[in-house]
Protein backbone atom coordinates (compact mmCIF):
# COMPACT_ATOMS: atom_id res chain seq x y z
CA UNK A 1 0.00 0.00 0.00
CA UNK A 2 2.61 2.36 0.72
CA UNK A 3 4.45 1.74 -2.27
CA UNK A 4 1.02 2.73 -4.12
CA UNK A 5 0.73 6.01 -2.32
CA UNK A 6 4.27 6.80 -2.80
CA UNK A 7 3.92 6.15 -6.54
CA UNK A 8 0.83 8.28 -6.80
CA UNK A 9 2.93 10.95 -4.93
CA UNK A 10 5.88 10.87 -7.22
CA UNK A 11 3.45 10.82 -10.60
CA UNK A 12 2.00 14.02 -8.93
CA UNK A 13 5.05 16.06 -7.98
CA UNK A 14 6.02 14.87 -11.61
CA UNK A 15 3.29 16.69 -13.67
CA UNK A 16 3.71 19.79 -11.11
CA UNK A 17 6.91 19.98 -12.08
CA UNK A 18 6.42 19.62 -15.68
CA UNK A 19 3.73 21.92 -15.66
CA UNK A 20 5.58 24.88 -13.56
CA UNK A 21 8.23 24.83 -16.81
CA UNK A 22 8.67 28.19 -18.31
CA UNK A 23 6.48 28.46 -21.57
CA UNK A 24 8.82 29.52 -24.65
CA UNK A 25 7.05 30.29 -28.10
CA UNK A 26 7.55 27.33 -30.48
CA UNK A 27 7.19 29.81 -33.22
CA UNK A 28 8.52 33.25 -33.99
CA UNK A 29 6.91 34.98 -36.26
CA UNK A 30 8.81 35.52 -39.97
CA UNK A 31 9.28 39.00 -40.88
CA UNK A 32 10.39 40.13 -44.45
CA UNK A 33 11.62 43.48 -45.78
CA UNK A 34 10.91 45.48 -48.67
CA UNK A 35 11.56 48.89 -50.19
CA UNK A 36 9.47 52.37 -48.75
CA UNK A 37 9.89 54.94 -51.45
CA UNK A 38 7.62 58.10 -50.85
CA UNK A 39 7.92 61.22 -52.82
CA UNK A 40 6.95 64.74 -51.75
CA UNK A 41 5.45 67.55 -53.97
CA UNK A 42 8.82 69.27 -53.39
CA UNK A 43 10.83 66.53 -55.11
CA UNK A 44 12.03 65.54 -51.93
CA UNK A 45 12.55 61.63 -51.75
CA UNK A 46 12.43 59.03 -48.73
CA UNK A 47 13.63 55.78 -49.77
CA UNK A 48 14.25 53.32 -46.34
CA UNK A 49 14.17 49.32 -45.98
CA UNK A 50 11.49 48.33 -44.04
CA UNK A 51 10.61 45.07 -41.97
CA UNK A 52 6.88 43.65 -42.05
CA UNK A 53 5.01 40.42 -41.02
CA UNK A 54 3.07 38.63 -43.47
CA UNK A 55 0.03 40.06 -42.83
CA UNK A 56 0.39 43.46 -43.40
CA UNK A 57 -1.05 45.76 -45.66
CA UNK A 58 0.56 48.17 -47.00
CA UNK A 59 -1.23 50.67 -44.83
CA UNK A 60 -0.09 48.97 -41.81
CA UNK A 61 3.40 48.82 -43.64
CA UNK A 62 3.08 52.79 -44.00
CA UNK A 63 1.61 53.35 -40.37
CA UNK A 64 4.63 52.02 -39.29
CA UNK A 65 7.09 54.38 -40.67
CA UNK A 66 5.20 57.48 -41.61
CA UNK A 67 3.10 59.87 -40.17
CA UNK A 68 -0.30 59.62 -42.01
CA UNK A 69 -4.26 60.35 -42.56
CA UNK A 70 -6.45 58.53 -43.78
CA UNK A 71 -10.36 58.68 -44.96
CA UNK A 72 -12.40 56.30 -45.68
CA UNK A 73 -9.31 53.93 -46.36
CA UNK A 74 -7.86 56.23 -48.82
CA UNK A 75 -4.39 57.90 -47.95
CA UNK A 76 -4.84 61.94 -47.67
CA UNK A 77 -1.72 62.79 -46.00
CA UNK A 78 1.63 61.85 -45.94
CA UNK A 79 4.13 63.31 -42.99
CA UNK A 80 1.72 66.71 -42.82
CA UNK A 81 1.77 66.46 -46.74
CA UNK A 82 -1.98 66.19 -47.93
CA UNK A 83 -3.72 65.48 -51.51
CA UNK A 84 -5.28 68.61 -52.83
CA UNK A 85 -8.82 67.49 -54.57
CA UNK A 86 -9.52 70.46 -56.17
CA UNK A 87 -5.89 70.85 -57.76
CA UNK A 88 -7.41 66.74 -58.72
CA UNK A 89 -3.88 65.84 -57.04
CA UNK A 90 -4.00 62.50 -55.25
CA UNK A 91 -1.85 60.04 -53.36
CA UNK A 92 -1.18 57.27 -55.41
CA UNK A 93 1.09 54.45 -55.11
CA UNK A 94 2.53 51.44 -57.02
CA UNK A 95 4.42 48.40 -56.18
CA UNK A 96 7.20 46.96 -58.13
CA UNK A 97 6.74 49.92 -60.47
CA UNK A 98 2.94 48.86 -61.67
CA UNK A 99 0.38 50.97 -60.28
CA UNK A 100 -1.59 49.11 -57.02
CA UNK A 101 -4.64 47.76 -58.07
CA UNK A 102 -6.23 47.79 -54.40
CA UNK A 103 -6.30 50.22 -51.82
CA UNK A 104 -3.62 50.15 -49.17
CA UNK A 105 -5.90 48.53 -46.53
CA UNK A 106 -6.41 45.64 -48.68
CA UNK A 107 -3.18 45.23 -50.70
CA UNK A 108 -0.08 42.40 -49.29
CA UNK A 109 3.67 42.35 -50.61
CA UNK A 110 5.90 40.29 -51.00
CA UNK A 111 9.51 39.91 -49.33
CA UNK A 112 12.15 42.71 -51.46
CA UNK A 113 9.05 44.10 -53.00
CA UNK A 114 9.31 47.57 -53.39
CA UNK A 115 6.58 50.55 -52.85
CA UNK A 116 6.25 53.64 -54.27
CA UNK A 117 4.19 56.95 -52.81
CA UNK A 118 3.84 59.69 -55.25
CA UNK A 119 0.81 62.92 -55.43
CA UNK A 120 -0.33 62.84 -59.07
CA UNK A 121 -2.28 65.18 -60.60
CA UNK A 122 -4.92 64.44 -62.75
CA UNK A 123 -6.28 66.41 -66.23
Amino acid sequence: MKKWIFSILAAIAGLFLVACQPQTASKTEQTYTATLKVTFSDDKVVEETVSFKKDDSVMDILEDYHKIEEKDGLITAIDDVRQTPEKNTYWMYDVNDELAPKGAKDMYISDGDTITFYLQTFQ
